[in-house]
């Protein structure tokens, strides 16, 4: 008998949402330790941004003179502003969770 693939078992399909979840966190944890950004099994979440030409021009010089990538000067922007805004953002999965 062929084997089917059209079957879709629930037990089978919650194990594997479960490891790749558990993948993203690993490979999160291994990229702020070890600072894997780029190398091969070693992926992010990714999203696409349009920038002003004048900030797109300060991200550019800033980043070389900080001796950085754009994206790691950018994360570095976001987890200054989350720290910065953590007891709000703790107020507000508060207020979310009802």
């Amino acid at each position: 008998m062929k084997k089917s693939f059209r079957d879709i078992n629930p037990a089978l399909q919650f194990i594997s949402n479960a490891q790749e979840v558990q993948e993203v966190h690993d490979t999160q944890e291994v990229q702020e330790v070890q600072r894997t950004q780029g190398k091969k099994g070693q992926k992010l979440p990714r999203i696409n941004m349009a920038f002003q030409t004048v900030n797109l021009e300060y991200l550019q010089l800033i980043s070389r003179i900080e001796g950085k990538s754009i994206t790691e000067y950018v994360n570095n922007l976001v987890e200054q502003d989350r720290q910065k805004n953590a007891a709000r953002m703790e107020e507000a999965r508060n207020i979310l969770k009802g």
